[in-house]
């Protein structure tokens, strides 16, 4: 092979990569707004789940203020990365003006399929709905907790119900919800 059909060879391979990453580029530009914009509506939606009577969700330092149409503050939904079993678990949890919880979903997690997955299902994070303080806890560790451990995931349930203790701890240390 001649040293000019490498040096030819090499030429096209870099336009060519050149051109294809400089239109993956004007593709991002193009798509990137329309994606932050349905992840924006996603997490709007998860936020009404959590508190479906929230008409205004503004974002606060660590965690978001929920208010009413008269712009009176009904409580926080906070974000919390908690160890797992299998890994991080990535909650949303959501707390009214008294301290209680109003609704908690699982974003992510990387649990035992089949098991500490089972982490998701509205039966277990149901538990939690009207709970705050002792009763949270897993009712294995404690005579005051109330939540139910998935049978077979145990870690994973009391990942969970740790994790969302430890926002509640930070909640009652700051219990003001005015901006």
């Amino acid at each position: 092979m001649k040293k000019k059909d490498i040096i030819t060879g090499l030429l096209v391979i870099l336009i060519i990569t050149t051109l294809v990453g400089y239109l993956l580029a004007q593709v991002y530009k193009v798509t990137k707004p329309k994606i932050d914009e349905q992840k924006k509506q996603e997490e709007q939606q998860l936020y009404r789940e959590i508190f479906p009577e929230g008409v205004e969700f503004v974002e606060e330092n660590g965690y978001v203020a929920v208010y009413d149409g008269d712009k009176k503050p009904l409580g926080r939904i906070y974000h919390i990365v908690q160890a797992g079993y299998g890994g991080p678990i990535v909650i949303k949890v959501g707390f009214d003006i008294e301290g209680n919880i109003k609704g908690v979903r699982i974003l992510e997690h990387t649990e035992t399929p089949g098991l500490g997955a089972r982490i998701t299902e509205k039966s277990f994070l149901d538990q939690f709905s009207g709970k705050s303080g002792n009763q949270l806890y897993l009712k294995k560790y404690s005579s005051e907790g109330t939540i139910d451990a998935i049978t077979g995931a145990t870690i994973s349930s009391k990942a969970v119900s740790d994790g969302i203790m430890k926002i509640q701890e930070t909640y009652i240390s700051h219990p003001t919800l005015s901006p």
